[in-house]
Parts: structure tokens; C-alpha cells; sequence
């Protein structure tokens, strides 16, 4: 079993109960690590939804035995990425595993009637904010020389387009190349940058998709969700827990000569025409 006793690994978009980023996240610390869970929050009170998630994602963490620091940050502003460097730095004095999970899918739409709004949106969220946090991330971590893993998570549709995702999977095929050329800059400072390309998991954001195929097609989301199953070779969804699986690995020692690669986590989807 991986070990990381003695890491600290930042983990975004953890709030979510039902999401990829708590599975990491929980996963990461079952291993040793202490975490950084960062998320888009309002306030600091426990009115605000997210910020309550994510305390109690921290409570989580703990109860594991290892200590967790819940950070609000907008991972497309730059000040807000630098403040959640300085605050890990004060609590950690050390970064060395870089989960970027934050993402969105909205405003599904023919690409040629988008609104520029909605294309910009969903590039600064899923591209722009993981090239942020990964700039800040590796300049710190270059500076401590101890190398280290960055992680990010794209998706399956940024090889393997669909219509009305124009933006989503030019962004998630974005952060391929990024993750590429990071992989070549960084691998002089012993740090691997990878990403990790889950197909259909069952999360809140792929629940809503199965809700809004089954309104636009007017059948009850079970036979939708059977539908998918059926495009699935191995047969099932994949649990966040899946990816979360696939991250400790390439986090960890186990992964030690793997950098530049992007991993699908489909079930076998890749290899049929969907």
C-alpha cells in the first residue's frame, strides 16, 4: 500500500459530499498525507453551504487522524490562489501533492450559438484556474527541492469530443497540454505532473446531466442511467472513490516514473465509438 506519511497535498473542489474531490481527498489521508481542501466559498459561516461542506470535509479528514486545513479560494483569481499558498505555507511550511479537481460543466449549447460569456467562464475554470494553481504550487515546491506530484483532473472529452461540450472539452483537452508541457518543465525538479481522465462517474454534476437528458427525452432518469451503463464495457459507473484510487497511485511512490501522461478512467469507453 502507498505510503504518504509526512505529505501535504492540496485538493481542490473538495466540498461536495457526493464528489471526486472528497474521494481524493479522504483517500489521500487515509494514506498519511495532511490536507488542504479548497473550494469556492462565500464567507466563513456556516450559513454559507460550501464553506459548511467543506468543515465538514476537514471533520473527515481528522477523524482519520491527520490534520486538514480548509481554505476558500477562487482557483480563476490569482490574488485568491496566492493567499491559499500563504496560508498553506503558514500552517504546513511544505506543499508536495497538487490535486487540481475543480471544475465545472454548464451552459451546454451549440459551439457557434455560445454565449462568449459561458466560453469564457468554462475556460477560466477548468483551464485558466488549474494553470494558476499549478504556477503557484510549482514555484513554491520548486523552491523547497523535494520534488513532488501534481495531479489534474480533466476528462475523457478532451480526446473524445461531443456535441454541445464545445467549450468543456476544448478546455479539459487544454489541460492535457498543459499537463504535458508542465511534465517537461518540471521533471529536472523531481516533480511529475499528470492527469487523470474519469468517464462516467457518479457524481452531482454527471446526476444533473442524467436529470437534464431525462427532461429533454422525457424518460425517468433510471432508464436514462441504464442507457449509459449500456455504452460502459465493464458495465457500471465508476465511483469517486475509482478516481480517487487512480490519484493515490500517481501521487505516491508507486508512481514515482510516470510524468506527462493522461490516464483514462472510462470503464473501456475510449475503445467504443461514443
Amino acid at each position: 500500500m502507498a505510503d504518504l506519511t509526512g505529505k501535504v497535498a492540496l485538493v481542490t473542489g473538495a466540498a461536495k459530499e457526493r464528489g471526486i474531490g472528497r474521494a481524493i481527498a479522504l483517500k489521500l489521508a487515509s494514506l498519511g498525507a495532511d490536507i488542504v481542501i479548497a473550494d469556492l466559498c462565500n464567507d466563513k459561516s456556516e450559513s454559507d453551504e460550501m464553506w459548511g461542506e467543506l468543515n465538514s470535509r476537514a471533520k473527515e479528514i481528522e477523524a482519520l487522524g491527520r490534520s486538514a486545513l480548509p481554505v476558500h479560494v477562487d482557483i480563476t483569481d490569482e490574488k485568491a490562489v496566492a493567499d491559499a499558498i500563504s496560508a498553506i505555507k503558514e500552517k504546513f511550511g511544505r506543499l508536495d501533492i497538487v490535486v487540481n479537481n475543480a471544475g465545472a460543466a454548464f451552459g451546454m449549447n451549440l459551439s457557434f450559438m455560445m454565449n462568449p460569456a459561458d466560453w469564457r467562464k468554462m475556460i477560466d475554470i477548468n483551464l485558466t484556474g488549474t494553470f494558476l494553481v499549478s504556477r503557484a504550487a510549482a514555484q513554491w515546491m520548486v523552491s523547497l527541492r523535494n520534488g513532488g506530484a501534481i495531479i489534474n483532473i480533466s476528462s475523457w472529452r478532451g480526446r473524445y469530443p461531443y456535441p454541445f461540450l464545445g467549450a468543456y472539452c476544448a478546455a479539459k483537452s487544454g489541460v492535457i497540454a498543459l499537463t504535458e508541457v508542465m511534465a517537461l518543465e518540471l521533471a529536472s525538479h523531481k516533480i511529475r505532473v499528470n492527469a487523470v481522465c474519469p468517464g462516467k462517474v457518479d457524481t452531482d454534476m454527471e446526476r444533473m446531466a442524467w436529470k437534464m437528458k431525462s427532461d429533454a427525452f422525457g424518460k425517468p432518469v433510471e432508464k436514462i442511467i441504464e442507457e449509459e451503463i449500456k455504452k460502459i464495457p465493464l458495465g457500471k459507473i465508476a465511483s469517486p472513490d475509482t478516481i480517487a484510487g487512480v490519484v493515490a497511485f500517481l501521487a505516491s511512490d508507486d508512481g514515482s516514473y510516470m510524468t506527462g501522461q493522461h490516464i483514462y478512467v472510462t470503464g473501456g469507453m475510449t475503445l467504443m465509438n461514443v
